[in-house]
């Protein structure tokens, strides 16, 4: 459960996802992506054209588009616990994490996010 603070006003979350230094893709059952915020383009491939369509489209890897599949397919059959991964779609190595996205308690999608893994 949530815990709100007295001055903590929940239209601020939009604008605190934007600020996150790490990429944040939402997409849907079907990998449709609904949502990337503003610092996701400055990691991985996001671009405003890209919002409405598969995900898919984002991995140059026909293996990068099978775990995809895999992973929501394990989320359809129960599974809550998030998934990660390293991966390095541009030559550089990035921690990935995919979690099922829950609302009211029904599973609507994925949340994806991506940072760059510290070198050293």
């Amino acid at each position: 459960m949530a815990v709100h603070i007295h001055h903590f006003d929940p239209k601020w979350i939009p604008q605190i996802l934007d600020k996150i230094p790490m990429a944040v893709t939402i997409f849907d059952l079907q990998g449709i992506m609904l949502y990337y915020n503003e610092y996701s383009p400055r990691v991985i491939n996001r671009k405003p054209d890209l919002l409405g369509k598969d995900i898919r489209l984002c991995h140059q890897k026909p293996e990068s588009n099978a775990r995809i599949d895999g992973m929501i397919e394990e989320f359809k059959n129960g599974r809550r616990e998030p998934i990660s991964y390293e991966a390095r779609p541009y030559g550089k190595p990035l921690l990935v994490t995919v979690s099922p996205l829950e609302v009211d308690g029904r599973l609507v999608g994925c949340i994806h996010t991506a940072i760059p893994k510290p070198l050293g």
